[in-house]
């Protein structure tokens, strides 16, 4: 089936907050979607209750020249994943970048778009954003980060379907394949781990926002704060697992695969009690195994104060945040991110 797409012009943001009901430890809270210039340090809290964090997202307008469209299908979609919005720039330049954004559990690809500041970014740099929401795992949208078949390239998974996606927006937009990314927070963050891993021929970078290893949640019945296995986001595993395990176990993801591995931003907050920040360190010996880095220096208060930048080899390659007492998802950085990527 060839994909269908429709386009309607963005409108900015009006001064009415939308809320969204969340179940208690989901991996998903809604915050302020920030300008370029109001990065701050700040991250989304986590606020709990005996039945349900409410999740309320203040709006602020946006000046904002592109098109917000619809991809209603694409042909490699072995779990039917439903359409996806894109943001594009009024004027789209030859060989465009494009990056594609994954939304935490319980979210939207709609509040994604919202949550973070790629849209201001992408006029001036002429970026087209995906935006997908996932399919239902125990009645919350979250990404399939534990089958088999996800954590296998081509498996037929939710990773396959991803990429799919993208492939098909790269032959329509004619991207330049050099530069095709992926972001993500929390359960996105855990999905951009395991596209790196099953498909590090598409993917040339991606940035974890509150994050685990690629392959971490294999062998639990699914991946949600509703599993009755937690021993990956719980950082039990990443207590125990060494740097080749790890490695290993992202290899597997692509057993025949000899090339290179995409470029890997990890940040995650000291205080995130839902995803526990070992899962920092977990992700960071993952990808310094596969690349063969090794830990270089730190550097405090960059991009942003109480933010700690951790820098593997030359930090083009391999670079983590850790964010001191920061909560579940830490503020979007937009700079930071598209510098990472090269795309500024």
């Amino acid at each position: 089936m060839a994909a269908e797409f429709s386009s309607s012009v963005i409108k900015p943001i009006g001064s009415q907050s939308r809320q969204t009901w969340i179940p208690q430890d989901a991996y998903s809270v809604e915050s302020r979607r920030p300008s370029r210039r109001q990065e701050t340090s700040g991250s989304i809290g986590v606020h709990r209750s005996t039945l349900a964090v409410l999740a309320a997202v203040p709006s602020s307008p946006l000046a904002l020249a592109g098109h917000l469209g619809t991809i209603a299908s694409w042909d490699d979609n072995p779990t039917s994943l439903g359409s996806s919005l894109v943001y594009l720039p009024d004027t789209l330049p030859e060989n465009p970048a494009i990056i594609l954004g994954l939304h935490p559990c319980g979210g939207t690809g709609q509040m994604y778009y919202q949550m973070t500041p790629l849209s201001s970014y992408a006029d001036s740099l002429g970026l087209v954003l995906p935006f997908l929401t996932s399919k239902s795992q125990g009645g919350m949208n979250c990404w399939d980060a534990h089958s088999a078949k996800s954590l296998k390239h081509d498996g037929g998974g939710d990773s396959q379907g991803l990429a799919g996606l993208v492939k098909w927006a790269i032959n329509e937009y004619k991207a330049d394949p050099e530069k095709v990314f992926v972001v993500g927070g929390s359960s996105g963050a855990m999905e951009s781990n395991v596209l790196a891993a099953t498909y590090p021929d598409l993917f040339k970078g991606a940035a974890s926002y509150s994050g685990v290893p690629a392959a971490c949640w294999s062998g639990s019945p699914m991946s949600t704060p509703m599993s009755s296995d937690l021993s990956c986001p719980l950082g039990q595993k990443a207590s125990t697992f060494t740097p080749q395990q790890w490695a290993d176990l992202a290899r597997a993801c692509y057993a025949d695969y000899g090339g290179t591995f995409p470029k890997m931003m990890i940040v995650h907050g000291t205080a995130d009690t839902a995803v526990t920040v070992n899962n920092l360190n977990a992700q960071l010996d993952q990808w310094s195994a596969i690349k063969g880095l090794s830990f270089s220096k730190n550097v405090t208060n960059d991009p942003v104060a109480n933010w700690k930048r951790i820098v593997y080899g030359d930090g083009t390659e391999l670079v983590g945040f850790e964010v001191q007492g920061g909560g579940h998802i830490p503020q979007f950085q937009g700079d930071a991110t598209l510098k990472f990527f090269g795309l500024m």
